[in-house]
């Protein structure tokens, strides 16, 4: 990491919404640090960047994950963001959950955004801004995924405690749900048995109207709330991308849906 130099810090960065915003980031004077486990999938995601990427092929759930991505930090002045976008969603019945698959999704959905943010502390200070990628599913009940919405319902009340607990250190914390998106996760609950996860159905209706959100539009959204907003509006609230009341101020008079 190059020193004196604020960075960015994006999990999940190999695919999907967090590559997008790391890709977003990447067009900002700061070096982005993309995480992952998939070091191919990194390399991909650093060749399409704009700016300055450097990748972590590393597990965020692990200590050994986390001290890796410390190390990779060592010469930066600042993590100026730090956007949690890794995340995963199981599809399985209530009766086929074990110990161990519930855990896994606790470990990466809700525990590693703890400890991980918690290690950055001091990178954070003074002005750092840390950004949650929530979900409709915090407060929707989904059969077939009662593991992620748990998970993503812990998040939401995290990042609420964080917000309260990081205030005295000046770092902001704020969540953001970027809505049904077009990107692995929503393709393999398309995929699913519709007897399994029923939800499946919403899904396929939102993208016969084309209204699967696209990962780069997501990336324009979240470089503008952590980079374009004052600390009071950032994390004043949850935001929604669908909210329209924001739209003028990123999306112009762009469409948010491709096909629209």
């Amino acid at each position: 990491m190059p020193e004196d130099r604020d960075c960015a810090v994006v999990t999940g960065a190999g695919s999907g919404i967090g590559r997008a915003v790391a890709l977003e980031l990447s067009k900002e004077p700061l070096t982005v640090l993309a995480i992952g486990r998939r070091s191919q999938a990194l390399g991909e995601t650093a060749v399409l960047a704009a700016g300055k990427v450097v990748t972590a092929s590393a597990d965020v759930t692990s200590d050994k994950g986390r001290s890796a991505i410390l190390g990779k930090l060592s010469g930066a002045s600042r993590v100026k963001y730090l956007v949690h976008a890794a995340g995963i969603l199981p599809i399985e019945r209530l009766t086929d959950i074990t110990a161990e698959s519930w855990r896994r999704v606790m470990t990466t959905n809700v525990d590693a955004r703890l400890l991980l943010t918690q290690a950055l502390i001091p990178k954070l200070c003074d002005g750092g801004r840390v950004l949650f990628i929530g979900s409709m599913s915090a407060t929707k009940p989904r059969k077939g995924s009662a593991a992620y919405c748990t998970a993503m319902a812990a998040s939401f009340m995290l990042h609420q405690c964080l917000k309260l607990e990081l205030a005295p250190y000046a770092i902001r914390v704020t969540s953001a749900v970027p809505g049904p998106v077009n990107t692995i996760m929503i393709q393999n609950s398309l995929a699913a048995d519709a007897d399994v996860f029923p939800d499946s159905a919403e899904y396929a209706a939102l993208r016969e109207q084309g209204k699967l959100i696209e990962p780069n539009r997501v990336g324009q959204f979240y470089r503008w709330l952590l980079t374009h907003t004052d600390d009071e509006t950032y994390s004043a609230r949850q935001w929604d991308i669908r909210d329209e009341s924001h739209h003028k101020f990123w999306l112009g008079s762009d469409t948010l849906y491709a096909n629209a």
